[in-house]
């Protein structure tokens, strides 16, 4: 059985490198079928695109390959790695991508390698050269362990999850998404048997919690996204226009 390949990438689409992806899982097996998750991570963003990567693991669930490549330090002695999160497989440089999927899977169900980087593979384009012909053999059938030398675990940003001192929590402003929603590190799981009371970030605040987009009134409100992590959203308007929170904005929610 052959398993889909997702694309994650800053690689926009007025160049060929996110093209040469696809080029290159077809030179090992023109069978695989290749997906575009999303080639608009801002460039460089290794959080931004941790949470795409969680949130299509989230959407395919199971049997797919997730290939995340943002790679500010492509060509240097970060590793190359593949992990098993217990069904979605993902290869990306080690340098935080994986970091949702690796922390938010049941131990027992994670695994990981380190990936040999090719004889005379390019300095500039380990995605073409590295990363999308491992994903190719892991979604032609190769397991895992014969992608690489195991390792105990990946490079996991502590900058990717909010911080809690007693009924309060500090988190960030990951992304801003395609409606102007302010996607924050701050998740529902590091809210439950809790209350939001208030949301605090440097130029505003809200009192407004609310489950659906259609419930926000004027301003802005507090809300839990489909990937399970706090939104700050403005009805029928991006969030910043509102006096919402800039992309990296510390924000503070306050339990009760």
């Amino acid at each position: 059985m052959r398993r889909p390949i997702v694309f994650v990438t800053d690689y926009g689409r007025d160049d060929a490198y996110a093209a040469a992806l696809t080029g290159a899982v077809w030179r090992f097996d023109p069978r695989v079928v290749c997906l575009e998750g999303t080639h608009g991570v801002p460039p460089g963003d290794v959080l931004a695109a941790a949470y795409h990567l969680k949130s299509l693991a989230l959407a395919f669930d199971r049997e797919i390959v997730l290939c995340g490549v943002v790679d500010p330090g492509v060509g240097t002695a970060r590793r190359a790695i593949a992990i098993d999160t217990g069904g979605v497989i993902c290869v990306a440089p080690d340098n935080g991508l994986v970091s949702y999927l690796w922390a938010e899977a049941p131990a027992a169900e994670r695994a990981a390698v380190a990936l040999e980087i090719p004889y005379g593979a390019s300095a500039t384009f380990h995605g073409r050269d590295v990363f999308a012909p491992a994903a190719a053999q892991l979604a032609s059938g190769v397991r895992l362990r014969e992608a690489g030398e195991p390792v105990a675990a990946p490079l996991v940003l502590d900058e990717a999850f909010a911080h809690r001192d007693a009924g309060i929590l500090q988190g960030r402003v990951i992304l801003i998404d395609h409606f102007g929603n302010a996607i924050t590190t701050i998740r529902a799981r590091d809210i439950v048997g809790a209350r939001i009371a208030r949301v605090r970030w440097e130029t505003g605040a809200t009192e407004s919690s609310v489950t659906t987009y259609d419930e926000i009134d004027d301003g802005v409100a507090a809300l839990i996204g489909s990937a399970g992590h706090l939104e700050i959203a403005a009805r029928q308007s991006a969030a910043l226009e509102r006096g919402g929170p800039t992309v990296g904005c510390a924000v503070t929610v306050e339990l009760a």
